[in-house]
C-alpha cells in the first residue's frame, strides 16, 4: 500500500525527481524515484528512466509475492543540470541479505536520460576496460578472497556531467574449511584518483 508520495526538487526546473514511499507490513521501507517533467518532449526522452522505475516497482512485486523481505532505498543528489538518484535494494533470503544498486540520471539542458550504458560511454572506457581496472585495484587493496565478477551499478556525474566515480559491486570467493563462501562488497572507483573508496564510507546502506 502506498503510505506517501513525497517530491524532491533537484536539478534543472524543468526535471523533477519525485520519490514514492511506502512501507511493507514488516515496517521496510520502500522507495521509487520518478524523474518528471513539465515538458511533453522531455518526458518522452526520459522513457528508458521509467522502464528503469518500472522494473524496481516489479523486483518489489516479485520478491514479496515470494515472501522474501526486502527494502528499498534512494539516495538523491546531483547537480543543476544534472539531478541523480540512486536506488539500494536488498532482499533477505534464507538468512542472507543479497544487495543491488542502480544509479538513473538526467541531463537537463538536453533533456536527456542518463543509465550506466550512458555514463559509461561518456568514460570512453569499455566494460572490459573497467573490469581490469577495478579488479587490479581490489586485489591490491587486500580485500580477502579471490575476485569472482566486477559490475558496474551506478556512478556519479559532476557538475559539467562527467563520471567522476562508478559505483562497482564486486563479488570474492573464500575458501575456508572446504567450504566456498560468497561475499559482496560495494565501492566506488574514483576516475580521477584511480582509487577505490567503500560506499557504506559515503553514507549507502551497502556492505
Amino acid at each position: 500500500m502506498m503510505v506517501s508520495c513525497t517530491g524532491n526538487k533537484t536539478g534543472h526546473s524543468n526535471i523533477e525527481i519525485r520519490i514514492k514511499e511506502m512501507n511493507t507490513e514488516n515496517g521496510a521501507v520502500i522507495q521509487i524515484p520518478e524523474f518528471v517533467s513539465d515538458s511533453e518532449e522531455i518526458q518522452k526522452n526520459l522513457r528508458d528512466l521509467e522502464k528503469e522505475t518500472k522494473d524496481l516497482e516489479k523486483i518489489v512485486e516479485k520478491e514479496q509475492k515470494k515472501g522474501n523481505e526486502i527494502e528499498m532505498r534512494c539516495y538523491t543528489g546531483g547537480s543543476e543540470n544534472y539531478p541523480q538518484v540512486t536506488v539500494v535494494c536488498f532482499t533477505e533470503e534464507e538468512n542472507s541479505r543479497l544487495y543491488n544498486l542502480v544509479t538513473l540520471a538526467a541531463d537537463s539542458r538536453a533533456g536527456e536520460a542518463i543509465t550506466c550504458k550512458e555514463a559509461l560511454e561518456r568514460t570512453e572506457m569499455t566494460g572490459v576496460d573497467l573490469s581490469l581496472s577495478v579488479g587490479k585495484l581490489a586485489q591490491e587493496s587486500g580485500i580477502r578472497g579471490e575476485l569472482a565478477s566486477t559490475e558496474m551499478q551506478g556512478f556519479k556525474l559532476d557538475e559539467s556531467g562527467n563520471v567522476e566515480e562508478i559505483y562497482m559491486k564486486l563479488t570474492m570467493t573464500i575458501e575456508e574449511e572446504e567450504e566456498d563462501i560468497t561475499e559482496e562488497h560495494f565501492f566506488s572507483y574514483v576516475l580521477r584518483d584511480e582509487k577505490l573508496i567503500k560506499l557504506s564510507d559515503k553514507g549507502y546502506d551497502v556492505p
